[in-house]
């Protein structure tokens, strides 16, 4: 029988309750983690839950590795769901342990050990998420030229706009020469970019967080990414489908592509147009043109062979 730690972590310390008794807490350092493994194997737990917390479990979730105790990392939303269906509406440190100890029992699926991320995968990943948090800082000062400050504080704000620039052209740079470091993941890229649309940025974005393209059937794909519409349905009301979750970086950067091959591919805008002359909407259109890009993708990582356009090459994102 599998025995199911729960563990909150916090930037400082880490709460600890194994099959929902007591909980011990321990610091959240190298020497910290090491007392808790021995904690753990002492009461033969066989799987550690834990939530995302933003990088504060990256060390716990890699001394874990390399134990025979299995460790996942849990969604929050869906833990915090979990919480409150069990009726626990307060939140402590304490509690979140022990309703991460009882997710765990709850659900099996997630005794499955989840698969180590590779150290190219992660680097890549970090720069990937450094640039986003950039461009969305650009977009904010951009934003604020606008709202009549002064003159002192618009050259502040050109200034920092002009680092960015710098910052990400810089970030552009690096995560390319991060990729080309992996073969593999490099050849994956550039399998990637022969799909009308589809540019280093959004290439290098699949490598680091779609590693299941070519892996999964078209409907698994889709719910993953979060292109799967979802039904909301009461009685004899049928409400409108919408899209939730999945894995947003994947879905931005499809989204971009999705409006480069509509203006530029002539396959995908008959695609598109067709849709928009039935009726559906045009953000129900793009979404439909996301699918068949992904679609595209599963099926170039699969078979391992570049994509043959029918048209003319068109402009990346």
């Amino acid at each position: 029988m599998a025995v199911i730690a729960g563990v909150d972590v916090g930037k400082a310390s880490l709460d600890v309750s194994i099959s929902e008794g007591p909980v011990i807490r321990f610091d959240n350092t190298v020497k910290g983690i090491g007392k808790l493994l021995k904690h753990l194997k002492a009461q033969d737990v066989t799987v550690a839950v834990c939530e995302a917390t933003g990088g504060y479990e990256r060390l716990l979730v890699s001394q874990l590795r390399k134990t025979e105790i299995a460790i996942h990392v849990a969604h929050p939303s869906r833990v915090r769901a979990f919480a409150k269906a069990c009726g626990y509406e307060a939140k402590t440190d304490p509690r979140d342990a022990q309703v991460l100890s009882r997710y765990g029992q709850v659900f099996p699926d997630n005794r499955t050990p989840q698969r180590e991320l590779e150290p190219d995968r992660e680097a890549l990943r970090d720069l990937l998420s450094r640039r986003r948090q950039f461009v969305r800082q650009r977009v904010q000062e951009t934003g604020r030229l606008d709202k009549g400050t002064t003159s002192i504080a618009q050259r502040s704000t050109k200034r920092h706009i002009a680092w960015l620039e710098k910052e990400i052209a810089r970030l552009d740079v690096e995560y390319q020469e991060t990729l080309e470091k992996c073969i593999p993941f490099a050849d994956r890229a550039a399998l990637y970019r022969t799909v009308p649309g589809v540019g280093p940025l959004t290439s290098a974005t699949l490598v680091a967080y779609l590693p299941e393209l070519g892996c999964r059937d078209s409907k698994s794909l889709t719910s993953l990414v979060g292109l799967a519409p979802w039904s909301r349905d009461s009685g004899k009301k049928r409400g409108s489908r919408a899209i939730r979750g999945g894995r947003g970086s994947v879905r931005s950067a499809l989204y971009l592509c999705a409006w480069s091959a509509i203006r530029h591919d002539s396959e995908l805008r008959r695609f598109y147009q067709r849709l928009r002359q039935r009726g559906k909407p045009g953000n129900v259109a793009v979404v439909a043109v996301m699918r068949k890009l992904l679609l595209q993708l599963n099926a170039v990582a699969r078979r391992g062979t570049p994509w043959i356009p029918k048209s003319v090459p068109i402009m990346s994102s």
